[in-house]
């Protein structure tokens, strides 16, 4: 039993009131099997788009599809897809059918959806139409495309990544012939924009089973970032590592906490690993300066699937920076919190924290309890508001304007000399002992 919202009731009324079947299908369905909140409820109707208009004259309609037989409908101030039943021509692009007939029959209409799990469709007083199995499939946590696999992932290449997203998400599995195919298609997804590749790597990495099915489905990862392949199999032949690259990476993207940025992050850490290896005369793997590579080939690829400049950003400065060893110690709390921001370092801190997790538990007790206290430091700097950017200093520029200092790019260097005394605890953060070091500094153009 499914309980649709009273706003769906209300659209399925409508168009069966006015001669037409609807039924709501796809995720919504599935979800709701699964005892999961639908993110949105999608609905198909045997009406055409010409009649859907007709029927919903009276309520705000866009026609986000009207090409394909979809429509959205504004009611109760929520948008609500609503699509005619349809069978899809070839798909020329790899994305979109190229033409669609339009068709009376519900169950043409779900032969054409890529999973068994998403080509349910549910009715109040008709109950679950389930011609492909997917309530079975949903039983076993399995991940099974409808018809044949390749023709599937053929007319659309981004069917390929949903597999390991859902995958993912979901927890499941994928059937052996499903599966199979990804290996078969994968050059297909040179079709997919980069874009849309993004959004639903992004989905996999945020999954509970994102460390499984990266472990599993390395060949597709490798084929939309092949600057990862060469983790796979790298022993790091040292024994602060138990890991070899690929592992010690998936190890890290399951530790950290579930934010975007810090799967990112913990994805991209130690991808310049491979590049900058050496070994030592001990025997032993060296990666000195790792971190540096791995910024770059963070920054190429996150370029490459077109992340905003914001996440971007946020994500190569933490995996630039995760190479700090941190302290039980004031001054370095004070030193990172000005060059990064509390945001940012609480970020970093987190990073390490899934990174050293992720290696020889036999060295990690120290290195976590170091972690632990410099975040009870960061703790304590901000709550006694020590001071560790120029917003905090008691001396402003307005102060070194009434010392005769002109306007101009030569306030900005005072201000910052006297916040990197105070920050490396030289000089207390006091109007009298900052104002008679600005003045030493001005009369010795020490600036």
């Amino acid at each position: 039993m499914i309980t649709l919202p009273r706003s769906v009731c209300r659209l399925i009324d409508i168009l069966e009131t006015n001669g037409h079947e609807a039924f709501v299908v796809g995720g919504c369905v599935r979800d709701s099997l699964m005892g999961r909140e639908p993110n949105d409820w999608d609905i198909c109707t045997s009406a055409r788009p010409e009649e859907m208009k007709t029927c919903f004259s009276d309520f705000p309609v866009i026609e986000t599809g009207l090409k394909h037989g979809t429509l959205t409908i504004l009611m109760d101030h929520q948008p609500f897809e609503i699509t005619t039943y349809r069978i899809d021509g070839d798909y020329s692009d790899g994305r979109r059918p190229d033409q669609v007939t339009f068709t009376s029959s519900l169950t043409a209409d779900l032969a054409r959806r890529d999973f068994t799990i998403n080509a349910m469709a549910y009715h109040p007083a008709a109950g679950l139409v389930d011609p492909f199995s997917g309530q079975r499939d949903l039983r076993h946590r399995t991940i099974q495309c409808v018809g044949t696999a390749v023709k599937r992932f053929e007319e659309d290449a981004l069917r390929i990544m949903r597999a390991i997203r859902f995958a993912s998400q979901l927890e499941f599995d994928i059937e052996g012939k499903t599966a199979a195919a990804l290996d078969v298609c994968l050059p297909l997804l040179d079709q997919i924009s980069s874009e849309r590749i993004r959004i639903e790597f992004d989905k996999l990495l945020c999954g509970p089973g994102a460390m499984r099915v990266l472990a599993k489905y390395r060949q597709v990862i490798a084929h939309i970032i092949p600057e990862a392949k060469a983790m796979f199999d790298l022993d790091q032949r040292n024994p602060y590592h138990v890991y070899t690259v690929w592992d010690h990476t998936l190890h890290a993207v399951s530790h950290v906490k579930n934010t975007l940025v810090l799967k990112l992050a913990a994805f991209f850490h130690d991808i310049g690993k491979p590049g900058s290896m050496t070994m030592g005369e001990d025997g032993r793997g060296h990666f000195y300066r790792h971190e540096l590579l791995s910024e770059t080939l963070a920054d190429h690829v996150m370029e490459r699937l077109k992340y905003d400049n914001a996440t971007r950003k946020t994500v190569t400065t933490l995996v630039r920076e995760h190479g700090i060893v941190f302290r039980p110690d004031p001054k370095q709390a004070r030193r990172l919190l000005a060059r990064l921001g509390e945001e940012q370092l609480r970020l970093l801190i987190e990073l390490e924290y899934a990174d050293v997790k992720s290696q020889n538990p036999v060295y990690t007790d120290e290195r976590v309890a170091n972690i632990q206290a410099f975040s009870q430091i960061v703790d304590q700097v901000l709550a006694a508001e020590q001071c560790f950017s120029l917003r905090h200093m008691e001396l402003r520029g307005k102060d070194l304007l009434s010392m005769g200092v002109p306007q101009g790019p030569e306030i900005g260097r005072i201000l910052n000399a006297l916040l990197e005394q105070v920050v490396e605890g030289k000089l207390p953060n006091e109007k009298k002992a900052l104002t008679d070091a600005a003045k030493a500094m001005i009369a010795s153009d020490k600036i």
